[in-house]
């Protein structure tokens, strides 16, 4: 029975269709952006990260250190897709480059 259960929810993980988009992490003044193919999962990655310590962006893991608190995460644009399994790299570019137009301050 156990074996049953496992594989109806990995079947159902496997069928999720996660939030893809423009993610935005924002402290003050400062914004830094990225592509994201699962906007959740990429928000505890990056929180986990920042905690730690080990974010690869030395000056967003610094203004983070100084202050915890100021940070915030958003989805600035989520893109409307069908299929899970297709490659949306492109769109996802895309989509970056208009964010980029249309927040002139965002750091990648």
């Amino acid at each position: 029975m156990e074996q049953e259960k496992k594989k109806a929810l990995r079947a159902q993980y496997d069928q999720r269709r996660p939030d893809m988009g423009i993610v935005c992490w924002k402290a003050g003044e400062k914004m830094w952006i990225a592509v994201s193919k699962d906007a959740n999962a990429d928000y505890n990655g990056s929180l986990f990260q920042l905690k730690l310590g080990s974010w690869p962006n030395r000056e967003m893991q610094r203004a983070y250190t100084e202050n915890p608190d100021a940070f915030t995460w958003s989805l600035l644009k989520k893109l409307d897709y069908k299929e899970r399994d297709e490659d949306h790299s492109d769109d996802l570019e895309l989509l970056y480059l208009m964010c980029m137009e249309e927040v002139p301050p965002g750091k990648k």
